[in-house]
Order: structure tokens, then sequence, then C-alpha cells
């Protein structure tokens, strides 16, 4: 009787690692490993300074699920099985791009390349124009300003001085400034209280081309309401840690009854020295010594009324 048992055991046990086996021979044999066919005829149907418009003959792929890859204008550009044509843009008048597109279905394989193509955009034809700057709103800590310059390509950044200094560069047309001059990484100087600043705008395309520096826009800052006297609140849950020769501070943010959270300054002590200053953010980095470091956070709002300073120790 127990040799039976045994036997039966052991039958059983063979059994299932026949049908272990055997269900991943069946599942190694049925992955998809055949990839779509190469897109075929890639042509160049029309071409701007700033972009190549292209078009392809369509892949076909036993699993009916691919995409599209097209390749190598600085980077790769994926789109829909549906889409047989696309453009590129944002590249550099004058330059020379090689094309290629390929195939790739949803278990990963890559098609053969497509036949390449070779377009050398036409030259630059202007710079952008010269800004125009207008003010959106002034409070006693900010500045908000939008601007506009126009251009022959589709993109164009925009370097915003203030004084003189260079504060920001943005592709965007708006802007909401706390700062009269940004120190590099995280730090600002704030704006002031009944003070004026002088804005200009330069404009720059993807070919490096400057516009004139825009009219200087003056702002005078407001001044704070006389009758706020409440500080924001102590900001909570700071914390420290070493990045490398510097400490990362983070904290939670502070409200104020008058000031959004946006425009609330951040001064950051590091045993007793202001080591920076932050508007509107929750992190900085500072310097620290060796040994011990007592870390604080202080909240000020726009009628420079200051917190309970949050408070943590490190050992650096």
């Amino acid at each position: 009787m127990m040799r039976t048992h045994r036997s039966s055991f052991t039958a059983a046990r063979m059994l299932l690692l026949v049908v272990w086996c055997g269900s991943s021979v069946v599942s190694a044999q049925t992955r998809d490993r055949i990839p779509p066919t190469a897109p075929t005829g890639l042509v160049a149907t029309a071409t701007t300074e700033h972009s190549v418009s292209l078009a392809w003959g369509p892949s076909t792929d036993n699993s009916g699920r691919f995409s599209y890859i097209i390749c190598c204008a600085g980077a790769s550009i994926t789109v829909s099985q549906s889409t047989t044509s696309h453009t590129v843009e944002g590249l550099q008048s004058g330059k020379t791009y090689p094309f290629r597109v390929y195939a790739k279905d949803a278990a990963g394989n890559l098609s053969k390349a497509s036949n390449a193509v070779t377009v050398t955009l036409p030259g630059e034809l202007a710079a952008p124009t010269k800004p125009v700057v207008q003010v959106l709103d002034v409070g006693p800590t900010h500045a908000s300003l939008t601007w506009s310059s126009t251009d022959d390509g589709s993109i164009i950044w925009y370097s915003v001085y203030v004084d003189g200094q260079p504060v920001s560069t943005l592709n965007s047309r708006s802007g909401t400034f706390t700062c009269a001059a940004v120190l590099v990484p995280t730090g600002c100087v704030p704006l002031n209280q009944e003070t004026t600043y002088t804005f200009t705008v330069r404009a720059r395309d993807v070919d490096g081309n400057l516009s004139p520096f825009s009219d200087p826009v003056f702002v005078t800052t407001e001044a704070a309401d006389p009758n706020d006297h409440t500080p924001p609140t102590q900001p909570q849950e700071v914390i420290a840690e070493n990045n490398g020769g510097h400490l990362t501070v983070r904290w939670n943010p502070s409200t104020d009854d008058l000031a959004p959270q946006s425009f609330i300054r951040y001064d950051v002590y590091v045993n007793g020295e202001l080591h920076a200053v932050v508007v509107g953010q929750t992190s900085t980095e500072v310097e620290a010594d060796f040994g011990v470091n007592e870390i604080a956070v202080v909240a000020v709002d726009t009628a420079d009324n200051e917190s309970v300073p949050g408070t943590t120790t490190v050992t650096f």
C-alpha cells in the first residue's frame, strides 16, 4: 500500500511538471517575435525655416497593433498607427537633418528602417521682432507682466531683465516676478515695497538670433496694507538632508491672512546666519558647517510680518 501511494504521488508530480513545462513551451512558442514591415516611400513634402513635413507608406504587422518612430532630428518622435505623415518642428534653419521612420509593435519588435531622407532647411530670414511688454498686476512684493514678439519660426524664448539683470528665460508670454535678481540655484532677492523697478524683455529664436530689447517698463510696487499685523503661520515639518556638500532644506508651506502662498517669503538661517531667501518655494539648498547645524525657517508676508521660526537640527 505504501509503494502504491508513493507511486501515485510521484506520477502526480511528473504530470504537474509536464503540464507546467508544456505551458511554458506553448507560451514561449506563442510570443510575438515578428516585427512589422518597414515603412516605405518616405518623402519630405514641405519645409520651412524651422520645420519639415514628412509622409510615408504604411507598415503592416501580424498583431495589428503598432506605432511609428520618426528618427533623428535630435530626438525620436512616436506617432500612432493611423498616422502616415507628421511635421517635425523646432528645427534650426540652414541645418541639414537626416530622417528615417520605423514601425514598432506592441511586443517591442522594431521594423527595418524606411528609406532615408536628408533635408536642408532654408536659411534664417529674420530675428524676432522687438517684444512689446505690458503690466498686468502689481502688489507690494510682486509684478505680473505679459509680452509678445513675432518670428518666422514657431518657438521663441524670452529673457526677462530687472534693472538690467537677467532674472528668467522662458518660452511663455507672461510671468509673475517676486525677485529682483536670481541667485543660482534656488535663492532670490525679493522685490521690495514702494520701489520702482525697470523691466525689459529680449526675444531669441531657435537659431540664437536676438531681437532688440523691448522698451523699458517701469513698475512701482505698492505699499503694504497698514492694518496687516498678522504674521504667517509657522513653517512646519522642517527637514534638512545631506546633498553631497550642501544641505537640502524642505518644509511645509505657511499660510497668511492676506498674502497668497506664492508671495510668502522664507528666510532660511543656519546657526543664526541668513543663508538663503526664497519666495513661494518650500525648499532650498544651503551651505553648512561640519558638525551640528541648527536650521531655522522664517515665513515673511508682504507686510514684512515674520512668523515663529520652524526649526530642525542636523549633523553634517
